[in-house]
């Protein structure tokens, strides 16, 4: 049987119900401390102190088309990598139909989103909130094709796969119509799926060029190394927020500005072209900036990845005779959630 897109692919059946906040969180971690020892004991190659990237780099019998060693060097000292001018300008177009198709019929779908920290489904809403800072559109690589190709985008995953040494696999991925002003944060104590903590990277895409007034992104560059950024206890010395942590994502924030002040670590902001790609690190700091222009957008794409190895079982799908069910192109992996598939068959 054929793998049914909502979005893209017209004439498939609508997708309608069933979806659950349930299906997600069952899932994560329920451990009530996490120590920082998760993070530390087990680390990609490039994040120890004995890494060597000349002798990597000269190890292997064949090498991408960009400057593999400079990008590496990046990655290991600022923590972010840029790329220009990578994703298709055709594939861009594609998602954004998919997401005007969103708009136009959001009460026909069941997309989870995100409203100022509030979870809901796009069925639960009067309108789609396009006018609204802090929305999010949670998971659209399972629902539109042209979003799981953009997070497998082709020098991301060949990138990553140096990065980890091993294939990536798409655990997450979000998108916004406008800044998202979120105060500074790190990733990983809330994208906690994967099975080794620190297995963790990011990509932002932007589906349009950025304006300086539309509350762009920026980062802390070098604040990824865990002597600048420490670790925040959440409570009991647990490094991960979830619902039996004692402190806030704004006492977070409030702790990585202390942190990155008395580092000496400046913002920078990222104001790119439509069809740029940035990736950083999953201990980066990184916040979305003030709109100081509310009728501007700032539509962007994010992923989060993990090691193919260390996406755990739940996030896996297969059809009955064993195949994987998703999309896997450019040496990445995007498997479709098997509680989609469900509510396809319902």
């Amino acid at each position: 049987m054929p793998l049914r897109w909502p979005f893209l692919e017209r004439g498939s059946k609508v997708f309608v119900g069933c979806l659950s906040e349930e299906h997600m969180s069952r899932h994560i971690n329920a451990e009530t401390v996490v120590p920082k020892e998760a993070w530390t004991s087990d680390v990609p190659w490039i994040d120890k102190d004995d890494c060597d990237i000349d002798a990597y780099v000269g190890s292997l019998s064949e090498r991408p088309d960009f400057d593999l060693a400079e990008k590496l060097r990046r990655w290991r000292d600022d923590g972010v990598v840029v790329f220009e001018q990578a994703v298709a300008s055709d594939l861009i177009d594609r998602y954004l139909e998919d997401i005007d198709t969103l708009v136009r019929d959001y009460d026909t779908y069941e997309v989870p989103i995100e409203i100022r920290g509030q979870q809901m489904s796009s069925r639960d809403i009067d309108g789609f909130p396009a006018n609204l800072t802090g929305m999010k559109l949670n998971h659209m690589h399972c629902f539109s094709l042209a979003a799981a190709r953009l997070s497998l985008t082709s020098v991301v995953t060949e990138f990553l796969e140096h990065v980890f040494r091993m294939p990536p696999s798409v655990c997450q991925s979000l998108t916004f119509w406008r800044g998202s002003e979120q105060p500074i944060h790190i990733d990983y104590p809330y994208v906690r799926q994967q099975k080794k903590l620190s297995f963790l990277a990011a990509s932002w895409v932007p589906l349009e060029d950025i304006h300086p007034n539309a509350g762009p992104l920026a980062y802390y560059p070098g604040g990824h190394k865990l002597d600048q950024s420490g670790f925040f206890d959440w409570g009991e010395g647990s490094i991960i927020y979830d619902e039996h942590s004692s402190r806030t994502p704004g006492d977070f924030a409030q702790y990585l500005r202390a942190r990155m002040a008395e580092q000496e670590i400046a913002p920078r902001q990222f104001c790119p072209k439509r069809g740029d790609v940035l990736l950083w690190h999953g201990n980066l700091p990184h916040e979305g900036t003030a709109v100081r222009n509310a009728e501007l957008t700032r539509k962007s794409y994010v992923t989060h990845y993990t090691a193919e190895s260390e996406l755990p079982d739940w996030m896996r799908n297969y059809d009955k005779q064993g195949h994987p069910r998703g999309v896997f192109e450019n040496g990445g992996y995007s498997y479709r959630f098997r509680w989609f598939d469900a509510c396809l068959s319902g």
